[in-house]
């Protein structure tokens, strides 16, 4: 699990240079074949306005089973995940030989596809969209094993959707249900 600075902000002028945090925890299903990467599961991404602990346990506490075990740097922000019910082995990166890439490759390798996704299709991001961009790109990341029963699931997701207008569709959506500072 990592959170990391994403490109994507509000414009403060032509040449405006935001960032913002996105959290990326990986399931992984297996330790993968001898010398290769494990073998990844399902992804959870979303948009937080910060990487204190209440924000970070927040998201993990609405995306992961209690028990899972989580792995994660040493970012002060996880050091209260054994006292909200999840095992946690905790890898400081800056004391190790091996990089961060090598120690948690699929949360490097989906940030890294998220930023091309980001960059590809929409070349410029803005803050009030980028939580849908990040949401729609979770959703095809879990989904990309699924072209068999993509079309059903589409045709059945399209029936029990109410539509949105235009103004509800450009509207900021709230960030960071997991904020350290709401109450």
């Amino acid at each position: 699990m990592a959170a990391k600075k994403v490109r994507g902000g509000a414009d403060a002028g032509p040449r405006a240079n935001r960032w913002s945090l996105v959290v990326v925890a990986v399931e992984q299903r297996g330790p993968g074949k001898p010398g290769q990467k494990p073998v990844p599961g399902f992804a959870a991404l979303e948009v937080i306005p910060d990487a204190a602990a209440a924000t970070l346990e927040g998201f993990l506490k609405a995306r992961v089973r209690p028990g899972s075990h989580i792995l994660t740097d040493g970012w002060n922000g996880y050091k209260r995940l054994k006292k909200n019910g999840f095992e946690h082995t905790a890898t400081a990166i800056s004391g190790q030989d091996e990089a961060a890439h090598s120690l948690f490759p699929w949360v490097h390798i989906t940030l890294s596809n998220l930023k091309r996704f980001l960059l590809g299709t929409h070349h410029k991001v803005e803050q009030k969209h980028l939580k849908r961009y990040v949401a729609e790109f979770n959703y095809r990341l879990n989904r990309r094993t699924m072209e068999p029963t993509m079309l059903p699931r589409l045709i059945r997701a399209c029936l029990a959707t109410q539509t949105i207008t235009y103004k509800q569709l450009v509207a900021t959506p709230e960030l960071g249900r997991y904020s350290s500072t709401s109450k």
